[in-house]
């Protein structure tokens, strides 16, 4: 802790709670009632109709009796906006009017989390000055553009759109304001050029670095914290490039996490104005709804929606209305998102688009209360699919019938309560005339784990929870040891080498640094590195269970022995595909050296 500080970090801690009472906390987020000692709501972290959330003054701690989750009030703050201990910390005392002290640990962590502050604050700047860049009469080509899909400068200014002049002129700008290359970099701001040989130039040359947003309409991407982690770019020329780019993955960026407009769902939130989160495919179906007066929609970020997309709107809401592209290309995307967020727990509808359209252009053809009206009467997904699926049979043939109905019952049956059930079998019983008797005795019977085989779309559009193979399996035993120190754990280069996942990666850069520097790694430290909760991989490493019972030691050298296995079967795989590529003889001869290396290899391990 900084010798600035009066007080040691145990201090600071009991400060911050008894400064944020947990029921006047927990109450902006969920609505509680008081009954007896006790305050009762909705859990904010699983689905439920009947309260089971309590939240006790007296002790200052909450507890769900449905999910089992509990803790104080820097818990709650963690878990509900999805941040680390410290920015809990920082959320609290700034709600409480506390200075946050600067507190010392690990000097990597310090590091990192100056870096993370460093490129909030050039993502920042960099979005300010595309926003203030379309005052200037360079940006002609971007106002005509948003004047032609008739957004307002009030909705530019909500949404801080702005537009990259050129190549170099963020750069000089940043500059300026006393960033280094480094952190544009790092920012996902700027990126290295290349050669005609597809070579990067020379790194300290400023000179060799380009706006990677160039010529480009910019959308800031902004987290529920309010910080801009990232842009969204869409070319306004034509060029021989991507129309659309999307920041790189960064430290404060994450495709798979981030969701568009999630500021706007937090703050209505708080204002008590959200009963349900519309989910459309892009930014200007976002936007569009936005200017309307409908600003509850957010989008993903070009990726099909994750469980973690799903598990940042459940903090919010437990409601989504899908509302995809009424395309070919929306309605596969709506069938794998249905699974995701009906197994995160939400109370899922869908929309099926008209006319092929998408929510801008119908909300611009056919106006804000059409489109309300289509929200409205959005079907439960279980109905969706009924009538969906419905579409891929002709039930006139005895067989395709029985197929479609075993599809049907698939999907009821994984609801919970036999009234529920009922509901959708009566309404499969309309389209197929069979008693619901008959079609529940049917539905009892099923085999869960069958999925008729003239049904095609849906085992291709199915999403299943993938199994762990052995070298998963192996790499987090691995990973695990070495952060929780084990004696038979060591640093090996081959470990490094067969790392396929840049997470996997980081930690064991973090356990070499410290034994480099002597030091014993501390696995909280983790949790300042990623979002632990909710990466289910890194969570299996810092929470590993090792077994007593067996032989870790030679278990450990197994799983090393998989890792390089299966590592250079992955190389094998690669130099096949290079070698089935390339053309040119001398080339092919070389990559066909690399791979008879490989394979020899491999060989010698499955011998050992």
């Amino acid at each position: 802790m900084d010798k600035k500080n009066s007080y040691d970090f145990e201090s600071f801690k009991e400060k911050i709670k008894e400064n944020n009472d947990i029921v006047t906390t927990i109450s902006k987020y969920v609505h509680l009632e008081r009954k007896g000692k006790r305050y009762w709501g909705c859990c904010p972290f699983h689905m439920e109709k009947t309260p089971s959330f309590a939240v006790l003054e007296d002790g200052q701690y909450y507890i769900c009796y449905g999910c089992k989750a509990t803790g104080d009030v820097i818990k709650f703050i963690e878990k509900i906006e999805n941040c680390d201990f410290m920015d809990a910390c920082r959320i609290l005392a700034k709600n409480a009017n506390i200075e946050m002290p600067t507190f010392s640990t690990d000097e990597n962590v310090v590091k990192l989390k100056k870096e993370k502050d460093e490129i909030y604050r050039c993502l920042k700047d960099t979005a300010l000055y595309y926003y203030n860049n379309l005052k200037l009469p360079e940006s002609q080509i971007a106002l005509n553009y948003l004047a032609k899909r008739k957004l307002s400068m009030n909705t530019v200014t909500a949404f801080g759109i702005g537009y990259s002049l050129g190549w170099s002129e963020v750069i000089n700008y940043l500059i300026q304001k006393g960033y280094s290359i480094d952190i544009m970099q790092k920012a996902g701001v700027i990126e290295l050029k290349t050669n005609q040989n597809n070579e990067k130039l020379d790194s300290k040359n400023i000179k060799n670095y380009y706006d990677c947003y160039a010529k480009r309409l910019v959308f800031p991407i902004i987290n529920s914290l309010g910080n801009v982690v990232g842009f969204s770019a869409r070319l306004l020329e034509d060029a021989n490039f991507a129309k659309y780019k999307n920041t790189a993955q960064t430290i404060v960026f994450d495709k798979s996490k981030c969701v568009f407009s999630i500021n706007n769902i937090k703050k209505l939130k708080g204002n008590n104005e959200l009963n349900e989160i519309i989910i459309v495919e892009g930014q200007m179906d976002v936007i569009s709804l936005y200017q309307a007066g409908i600003k509850n929609a957010v989008a993903c970020m070009g990726t099909a929606l994750t469980g973690l997309h799903a598990k940042e709107l459940k903090k919010f809401c437990d409601k989504v209305v899908l509302c995809f592209d009424g395309d070919g290309a929306g309605q596969k995307a709506t069938l794998r998102s249905i699974d995701t967020l009906v197994k995160s727990g939400l109370d899922v509808y869908v929309v099926k688009m008209p006319e092929k359209l998408d929510p801008d252009e119908y909300i611009q053809k056919y106006g804000k209360d059409s489109y309300l009206n289509l929200i409205a009467n959005a079907k439960y997904w279980v109905e969706f699919l009924i009538y969906n699926y419905l579409e891929n049979y002709d039930i006139s043939k005895p067989n395709q019938k029985t197929n479609y109905i075993n599809t049907c019952l698939h999907i009821i049956k994984q609801l919970e309560s036999e009234s529920e059930q009922s509901i959708y079998l009566n309404i499969l019983k309309g389209i197929v005339n069979v008693p619901t008797e008959i079609l529940r005795k049917d539905m009892e019977v099923l085999d869960e784990a069958v999925i008729s085989e003239d049904s095609v779309e849906s085992k291709e559009e199915e999403i299943l929870p993938s199994k762990e193979n052995a070298y998963v399996k192996a790499v987090k035993f691995v990973i695990a040891s070495l952060l929780h120190s084990k004696s038979y754990a060591k640093l090996d280069d081959d470990i490094l080498d067969n790392l396929l996942n840049n997470d996997y990666i980081t930690i064991y850069n973090y356990v070499k640094r410290c034994v480099n520097e002597n030091k014993q790694p501390i696995v909280s430290t983790v949790f300042d590195m990623f979002d632990v909760e909710n990466n289910f991989d890194i969570r299996d490493i810092v929470t590993y269970e090792f077994n007593k019972t067996c032989d870790n030691e030679q278990f450990y050298g197994d799983c090393v022995k998989t890792m390089v296995e299966y590592g250079l079967k992955h190389k094998q795989n690669e130099l096949l595909k290079a070698i089935n590529q390339c053309r040119d003889i001398d080339e092919r001869k070389v990559l066909a050296q690399q791979l008879n290396s490989i394979i020899k290899k491999i060989n010698s391990i499955k011998e050992r």
